[in-house]
């Protein structure tokens, strides 16, 4: 390949290849992750959430402990402790 080519033959792939597959944008609200309070026993870091933050079950919530991001029960550790 003559060196003259190069340059045009990575300008069209800048060009074709993000078009080949749509990049999926989210809002605001669906990125932001509520900190756990309180100590999730291991079982509870074993429920991981999925890469979007979302969970399987309906009445759980994503949130982030020290065991990473763990889906968990509605009102079960969003409570601050006094």
């Amino acid at each position: 390949m003559r060196p003259s080519l190069l340059p045009i033959v990575v300008f069209l792939c800048m060009l074709l290849l993000p078009a080949r597959g749509g990049k999926k944008t989210y809002s605001q609200g669906e990125l932001l992750l509520e900190e756990c309070w309180g100590q999730p026993k291991a079982n509870d870091c074993t429920k991981r959430c999925s890469r979007t933050f979302k969970c399987v079950h309906r009445n759980h919530t994503c949130c982030w402990t020290y065991c990473g991001n763990i889906c968990a029960e509605n009102g079960k550790f969003f409570e601050r402790k006094k």
